[in-house]
């Protein structure tokens, strides 16, 4: 069973941890695409926190003696989720950032042989008057 210490503790992180998200999420610090991810995390923490029972009956159906070891090994594995997670966007992000990257450079080019082209064509100009 936990203790009633850590209940409070727990109810309490969700409710701070709900009222930063919805802080992030209304000043557009957090996209709502990333912050479900996190809205689930906090409802099932809350929902564990408020009935204990449940999370003494998973921890025992586990084999796990104590329920905060069980807390602590789902946190762990919670945090490994949402780091791969973050993982996927990072890289996503960075693929995108070498794709644009690689346009900008090709366009580059572009517009520099457009204006030489453009400077050949004002000197041929300039020649035949």
């Amino acid at each position: 069973m936990i203790s009633f210490k850590l209940q409070v503790i727990l109810i309490a992180s969700s409710l701070l941890c709900v009222v930063l998200l919805i802080n992030l999420l209304s000043r557009y610090r957090l996209e709502l695409k990333y912050s479900i991810l996190w809205i689930a995390v906090v409802v099932l923490l809350f929902i564990l926190s408020i009935f204990p029972k449940v999370f003494s009956f998973f921890s025992e159906s586990l084999g796990i003696e104590l329920p905060v070891n069980a807390l602590f090994l789902f946190s762990i594995f919670g945090l490994i989720c949402i780091s791969f997670s973050a993982t996927l966007e990072i890289s996503k992000a960075n693929n995108k950032i070498k794709d644009l990257t690689q346009e900008i450079g090709i366009m580059k080019r572009n517009v520099e042989m457009l204006s030489i082209q453009l400077k050949l064509k004002s000197e041929d100009r300039d020649v035949k008057k």
